[in-house]
């Protein structure tokens, strides 16, 4: 019985171990905010597609942000930040980091979040449908 207690300690004790040593790192990201809401009327070319990505010819996440705005119908702009000056400048100027940055009516959403993206897009749109009525 003595044995059985320690080798229960010992374990829970790794178990602990092994989930901080998981969990620590990925906190960060945890707790980050799923969007930023701003005033980015000046990021779009054309106030009609009020839909940017910012992103790269290489990126996976940019390239599936693209396949999600083509199967729901999403116009948008395609700024590839590595052959576009401006479009390097502008990435820059909302915090560079990594890619795909999307911005959706007055949210600025970071990496491809499907779910981030179909919430924007209905906020997007019934705004559309009530400054049209």
């Amino acid at each position: 019985m003595k044995l059985f207690k320690k080798i229960s300690v010992y374990l829970l004790i790794i178990g602990a171990g092994i989930a901080v040593g998981y969990l620590l790192p990925r906190l960060p990201k945890l707790l980050q905010a799923k969007y930023t809401e701003g005033e980015y009327t000046s990021y779009f070319p054309n106030p009609s597609k009020q839909v940017i990505l910012y992103g790269t010819a290489t990126c996976s996440f940019c390239q599936s942000t693209r396949e999600y705005f083509k199967a729901n119908n999403v116009a948008y702009f395609d700024v590839d930040v590595q052959t576009s000056e401006m479009g390097a400048k502008k990435h820059a100027e909302l915090g560079g980091g990594g890619v795909p940055v999307v911005i959706i009516g007055n949210r600025l959403i970071r990496g491809f979040q499907p779910e981030t993206f179909d919430e924007a897009l209905k906020k997007l749109n019934d705004r559309t449908t009530k400054l049209s009525h």
